[in-house]
């Protein structure tokens, strides 16, 4: 593979399946540490988180403008049976970056 091919597949980072005040900047520092030089998407696999309170969602918007600032983008997958698709949905974390219902939807985007 060349350095070229590799930076167009992006880098899961896999979240915990609860995200709260106890380890939400843990959360931020896992999704900051992949924004390496050649890293142009990552993206945050919530597919197995069934609870995110308002830390964990800040946790995840800070490291959005981070990423953003890097100009490398960030997507969601995050299953939609879970309560943190519609805490996402309320807040209008969609309307940020692109939230997909799966995995492989996010992965597939390139």
């Amino acid at each position: 593979m060349n350095d070229q091919a590799a930076q167009v597949v992006p880098v899961v980072v896999v979240l915990p399946a609860e995200i709260d005040v106890t380890n939400s900047e843990q959360v931020y520092e896992q999704l900051v540490a992949v924004l390496a030089p050649g890293v142009s998407t990552v993206v945050a696999d919530l597919t197995a988180t069934v609870f995110c309170d308002s830390s964990g969602v800040h946790a995840i918007m800070h490291a959005y403008e981070s990423a953003a600032a890097r100009d490398v983008r960030m997507r969601l997958a995050v299953s939609p049976a879970t309560s943190v698709r519609r805490v996402l949905e309320l807040i209008g974390v969609g309307r940020l970056m692109p939230v997909y219902p799966s995995l492989a939807e996010a992965l597939d985007q390139d």
